[in-house]
């Protein structure tokens, strides 16, 4: 999911009604967002949160203990609907539509590779910190209240579990410079090479019956799905063509479909996301057809439509901005935030339930039964709107509260780095001119912007990428960490939490030197 972290520029007037306007499919004047694609983007982070509260239940065990389950998985229905709620391609496919366009503005404001790389990963790094600090430490507060060992290691797998997609994104964000640059010289080839070797690793598997190498396409099917974004950005201010619009979402869908049933894909979409399959790029083709062919009426819709008085009109674009407003600022927050959330109630859910299972009310059933109904049960079906209400309402407010949580400034950071890096090059003998020479080289290996302005930064010096290279994969390491280990015993949140940290004060590294021309000739001719 590109999933923008910053607060959207301030809601413009809306456009003025005409009777034979038709939608403008283009952003304001004067701002460079897509309100349609942030309206699509925002509601495939509500069906995320939709989906993982409904596949979230529990039940008492024999003693009482409150036993978490998946619900749903096995059934028929939730194969089919599994086509229309999986939203991770249409997730990615935007995110690449949105990587191209912030890497060209940094580019048009005379940016290079550093900037894009330091603002990406400050906005996706910072509010996982917060939840993996935050989360881990209440789950060590309530082991020493006596929350049992299973609920609480079942809760910091669950919290860590939808964290996969942050690894995935962090890794994608710092390749977007290198794969606009490709883009740019031979897009056709990339989307070729990327799709052989999806098609590769997918034949790999189905040859040798070893499902872990379908891991390697973590490096190929998200990859290429952003690479789609692109042609989209490129094409998004151009007329639609309709036919082949319609054509490439009928024939993904098919070529889906066949493979389905000849047993090459899972039928379940969810299957298909771990590891990733081919299946996801054809069903992401099908969504990216749908989306390019709605994408003029969507924009229609959030300026407020057609009908009505200019009054009306203005009253729906206004709340469609506000929805948009708040998607853009709290979206990720709600994203990381669900999982805590469910955890948290239906663990209170399990208690009040252990409570009242004394309290019979009709043969062979207790109140504690209608407190926590058998999953898919007619009652548990009843009481999934309540649930999903209260989900979302509570994710939102804790979504809202956790934007709040201070956080170190980048150019704090960025000194805390320069302190350490000091001392270690002191420790080394390293002496004070060197340094003054080693950021001239720096500062001279940075290319302001261009299409070429990743290949040609850091001539003559590789202290930029290592520290980019570092910084991407500490992150990384650290999130990994919640999604493969778990955030408790308290440990591993120590662990994470200081490599996500450390990521952060290297990412706030990644500037030019600030030097002036007196000192920076000075220091050239020694």
């Amino acid at each position: 999911m590109s999933i923008t972290l910053s607060s959207p520029p301030a809601a413009e007037s809306p456009r003025a009604a005409t009777s034979a306007a038709a939608p403008d499919p283009t952003p304001r004047p004067g701002s460079h967002r897509d309100r349609a694609i942030d309206l699509v983007r925002f509601g495939c982070l509500v069906v995320v949160v939709v989906l993982h509260s409904m596949m979230s239940g529990a039940q008492l065990g024999p003693e009482g203990t409150v036993l978490p389950t998946v619900a749903l998985s096995g059934t028929v229905g939730f194969t089919v609907a599994s086509w229309f709620f999986q939203v991770m391609p249409l997730f990615f496919f935007i995110g690449g539509y949105a990587a191209l366009n912030g890497w060209r503005r940094t580019q048009a404001k005379g940016g290079d590779w550093r900037d894009y790389l330091r603002s990406r990963l400050r906005r996706l790094v910072v509010p996982v910190t917060v939840l993996i600090a935050l989360a881990g430490l209440g789950l060590s507060v309530a082991s020493e209240f006596g929350v049992s060992p299973e609920l609480l290691a079942e809760a910091s797998t669950r919290i860590g579990q939808p964290l996969w997609f942050l690894a995935v994104y962090v890794g994608l964000t710092s390749l977007v410079p290198l794969a606009a640059h490709f883009h740019a010289r031979a897009p056709r080839l990339t989307i070729a090479v990327l799709a052989g070797a999806v098609i590769a690793v997918d034949g790999l598997v189905a040859l040798t019956g070893v499902s872990g190498f379908g891991y390697l396409n973590f490096l190929f099917v998200w990859p290429l799905i952003q690479q789609c974004g692109f042609f989209f950005a490129d094409a998004v201010n151009r007329p639609v063509r309709t036919g082949a619009a319609w054509t490439v979402m009928v024939f993904a869908l098919l070529g889906l479909g066949g493979l389905v049933a000849f047993g090459a894909y899972s039928p379940n979409m969810l299957v298909n996301l771990n590891p990733p399959t081919g299946a996801l790029v054809l069903l992401g083709l099908a969504q990216m057809s749908a989306l390019r062919l709605g994408h003029a009426w969507l924009n229609g819709l959030v300026e407020g439509g057609e009908s009505g008085s200019d009054g009306a009109i203005e009253m729906r674009a206004r709340a469609w901005d506000r929805v948009i407003s708040w998607g853009n600022s709290y979206g990720i927050h709600v994203y990381l935030w669900h999982m805590p959330v469910v955890i948290i109630l239906i663990g209170g859910l399990g208690s009040v339930a252990n409570l009242l299972s004394g309290v019979p009310l009709w043969e062979g059933a207790n109140l504690g039964d209608v407190v926590l109904p058998a999953i898919e049960s007619p009652l548990w079906w009843a009481s999934r709107l309540p649930w999903l209400i209260v989900v979302m309402a509570l994710s939102a407010l804790l979504a809202v509260g956790m934007s709040k949580v201070p956080f170190l400034g980048e150019e704090k950071l960025a000194r805390f780095g320069a302190a350490v890096e000091r001392e270690v090059r002191g420790m080394r003998g390293t002496n004070a001119e060197a340094d003054l020479r080693g950021s001239v080289a720096e500062a001279d290996g940075s290319s302001g912007g261009g299409t070429d302005a990743f290949a040609d930064a850091d001539a003559g010096t590789a202290t930029g990428p290592r520290r980019a290279a570092a910084a991407v994969g500490l992150a990384m390491a650290g999130i990994a960490i919640a999604l493969l280990i778990g955030i408790a015993p308290l440990i591993w949140t120590i662990v994470s939490v200081a490599l996500l940290a450390a990521s952060l004060v290297l990412a706030a590294g990644l500037k030019r030197s600030p030097l002036s021309p007196a000192r920076v000739s000075s220091v050239q001719h020694g």
